[in-house]
């Protein structure tokens, strides 16, 4: 399941690129937002079963601090990663750039949370199968 899901982010994040390439300036706010769903319910696809993947072998007494460790590890992977995706969004603009640069920055930007998405599923193969014993 987590696999399929960065699959579904990353695939509707290339067609958002296209998207975003094919559209004028006058593309409107629920087109622009639509694609976003998507890629909400893949990184849901992701997010739900990798808590219990990372959490399910962890001996009772040292759940909660896992519990914390990986929560604590999950907000600094997601503001690291719009920081760096922001770092790369800016270094394709400077500060008072306007128009099509700005959207032809966003959809390059793009091209990094793809690659990061795919590094994410290839990992992902290393994970450990989980067999249900009930």
């Amino acid at each position: 399941m987590p696999r399929a899901g960065a699959l579904l982010a990353a695939a509707t994040l290339v067609g958002y690129h296209h998207l975003i390439a094919a559209e004028d300036a006058g593309m409107g706010t629920v087109l622009a937002a639509a694609p976003m769903l998507a890629v909400g319910f893949g990184l849901g696809m992701i997010g739900a079963p990798l808590a219990d993947l990372t959490l399910g072998k962890i001996a009772h007494r040292h759940v909660g601090s896992a519990s914390g460790l990986f929560n604590t590890a999950t907000q600094l992977g997601i503001a690291l990663g719009t920081a760096l995706t922001s770092v790369v969004f800016f270094t394709c603009i400077s500060a008072d750039t306007r128009g099509p640069a700005v959207k032809t920055a966003f959809a390059d930007s793009l091209w990094y949370v793809i690659g990061t998405l795919l590094t994410m599923w290839a990992l992902m193969l290393l994970l450990p199968k989980q067999y249900r014993t009930d």
